[in-house]
C-alpha cells in the first residue's frame, strides 16, 4: 500500500488529518450535510474540531481548530460549531472517549422522528447497543444541554437526537467513524425492512456473539478503508 493510502487509512495521519478524512467520508456517504462536526481529544482540557463555518465536503486541516473545554480557542482563528458543548461535556464525563462525532444522517433520524426504536437488525449494528434517545429537537448549544446529553449517553457508544441526528463516541477517530457508519447502515436496513414487514431483531445471544467477534480494531479499520476508498 502506498504511503498516501496509509495516511488516508489512519495508520500514520495525525488527529487533524484523521478528522478531515472522517468528515469528508461522512459527507460523501450522506451522513452529514452542511452542518455536523467531529472532534478528537487533544489533551485533558482541549480538543480538535472542525470550525462551524467550514465546508464539510472540501475540508482541510486549516479548517480544524483547537478549543478548550469551555470553548476558548487554543489554535486557529475560526469559531468552533455552536454545538461544541456536545463534545466538551462528553470529554469531561468520559475519560475513555477520545473522539466524538455528531452526524445528521437520514435513516436513523427518520426512526427517531416517528418514535421508532433503533433495533439491532444487522451484525455491525449490534455494536451500538440499545441506543437511548434525547427527546429534544433543539440545538445542543449550551453547557446544561451538553451535560444532559452526556448523562443520557452514560457509558454507551451513541445517542439518538430526536428528529435531529446522532452523537457517537469512540476510543479513537477510526473506531468512532466506524460506529457512526454502523448506525446508519443498520438504520437503513431496519427502515427498508419495515416497508415489507417486521424486521428480524438479533436475539440476546446473537447480539452477545456479534459484540465479541466484531468489536475489533481490525474491523473498524476495514470499515474506514472502505469509506476512504470513495473519497
Amino acid at each position: 500500500m502506498e504511503e498516501k493510502d496509509l495516511v488516508g487509512a489512519g495508520l500514520q495521519a495525525g488527529p487533524k488529518q484523521q478528522l478531515v478524512d472522517a468528515i469528508r467520508m461522512l459527507e460523501r456517504a450522506g451522513y452529514i450535510d452542511h452542518n455536523g462536526h467531529c472532534s478528537a481529544r487533544r489533551d485533558a482540557s482541549s480538543f480538535y474540531i472542525n470550525s462551524g463555518a467550514s465546508v464539510r465536503g472540501t475540508l482541510t486541516v486549516d479548517d480544524v481548530v483547537s478549543v478548550e473545554l469551555d470553548g476558548n480557542l487554543v489554535e486557529g482563528t475560526a469559531k468552533p460549531p455552536l454545538e461544541y458543548h456536545i463534545h466538551s461535556e462528553i470529554y469531561r464525563a468520559r475519560p475513555d472517549v477520545n473522539a466524538v462525532m455528531h452526524t445528521h444522517p437520514q435513516w436513523s433520524t427518520f426512526l427517531s422522528m416517528v418514535g421508532e426504536k433503533y433495533r439491532p437488525v444487522y451484525a455491525q449494528g449490534v455494536l451500538l447497543g440499545n441506543m437511548p434517545v434525547m427527546d429534544s429537537v433543539l440545538s445542543i448549544n449550551t453547557k446544561p444541554m451538553g451535560e444532559k446529553l452526556a448523562k443520557i449517553l452514560d457509558r454507551g457508544p451513541a445517542v439518538l437526537l430526536k428528529a435531529h441526528g446522532v452523537v457517537v463516541v469512540g476510543a479513537d477517530v477510526v473506531e468512532c467513524f466506524a460506529l457512526a457508519a454502523y448506525v446508519e447502515e443498520n438504520s437503513y436496513r431496519q427502515y427498508m425492512a419495515m416497508q415489507i414487514g417486521k424486521p428480524y431483531e438479533f436475539s440476546e445471544n446473537e447480539q452477545k456473539v456479534s459484540r465479541e467477534k466484531l468489536w475489533t480494531a481490525s474491523l473498524f479499520k476495514k470499515t474506514w478503508d472502505h469509506y476512504y476508498s470513495k473519497i
